[in-house]
């Protein structure tokens, strides 16, 4: 790899996985054109980009030629799909807010979560995204398993507190696009 760059999977290379994961899916091979025009981004930025990607096992690649995602990358892109469309169900269909932002939240989400977080998540979201009152005692156990595993038996006062005050944050304001 050029320029001392480091030999990971970065936020910004997951998201080219998923891009050429979904072209993909519709023709057997990606070309640099049709992921920069998906991605919004420069012609050199995505051959970098696909350069590091086929250097970390993710991807088939030569100069000039077809992407194609390799058993690995095809695994990890799919993971990442999964894992943001039940994020993003959890934000649209729990907390009610709209598909875009919810799908924003999931593709920023998605790559700061460990396994540990990605299996919790995917436990609450089980409970959760189709949630009637025959499942509140499973719902429970998930909230003192949850607060046994940071050591909290009991909430603290500053917690206790955010839900008794109207925060600024809680304000109506303009939404972000």
């Amino acid at each position: 790899m050029g320029r001392g760059r480091k030999k990971v999977l970065t936020p910004a290379l997951e998201d080219y996985l998923v891009v050429i994961y979904d072209i993909q899916n519709k023709q057997p091979a990606a070309r640099i054109s049709s992921i920069a025009r998906r991605v919004g981004v420069s012609l050199p930025s995505v051959t970098n980009a696909v350069r590091r990607l086929a250097d970390l096992g993710y991807v088939n690649y030569e100069k000039y030629g077809l992407i194609v995602l390799t058993p690995k990358g095809k695994r990890k892109a799919q993971n990442m799909k999964v894992l943001q469309r039940r994020i993003g169900n959890f934000f649209h269909y729990v907390i009610g807010v709209s598909e875009d932002i919810a799908e924003k939240l999931a593709r920023h989400l998605s790559h700061f979560l460990n396994t540990k977080t990605r299996q919790r998540i995917r436990n609450f979201y089980k409970i959760i995204v189709d949630f009637d009152p025959s499942r509140a005692e499973e719902l429970r156990a998930f909230i003192e398993e949850s607060r046994r595993l940071v050591n909290a038996s009991t909430l603290p006062p500053d917690v206790l507190q955010d839900l008794e005050s109207g925060a600024p944050e809680d304000e109506t304001e303009e939404e972000e696009e």
